[in-house]
């Protein structure tokens, strides 16, 4: 599970240091926080959908967050070098959103069911 959450963290670092400028824009974070949602909730059940029961769920879903969390300490320090096409007062945006999709993915793994045998 820590290497299929380093496959997604290092997916999306790619995609935000490519059009990062696209998805934090110095706006309101409301929207992109609502839009994220979804996708988290659909990610964590799609990964997590093997592990039936909760202890397993919750463990697998530590191990899938980790890597990133880990890694994102690198890219909130030295954000403006790591992307540098992102203003970089939008760090404390992309700060957040880290935390709110981390959140998100345990706080699935916790509450949802897995899919029946």
């Amino acid at each position: 599970m820590a290497v299929t959450g380093f496959i997604i963290w290092a997916a999306a670092t790619i995609a935000l240091r490519l059009a990062g400028q696209y998805v934090f824009r110095g706006g309101s974070t409301i929207p992109l926080l609502i839009i994220t949602l979804p996708v988290m909730i659909a990610v964590a059940i799609a990964v997590l959908q093997r592990y039936r029961l909760p202890e397993q769920r919750a463990l697998a879903a530590i191990a899938l967050v980790a890597p990133g969390m880990l890694l994102d300490t690198i890219s909130a320090i030295w954000f403006p070098l790591i992307f540098p096409n992102i203003r970089p007062d939008d760090a404390d945006a992309f700060g957040g959103w880290l935390l709110f999709c981390n959140v998100v993915v345990l706080l699935t793994a916790v509450l949802s069911r897995p899919p029946r045998a």
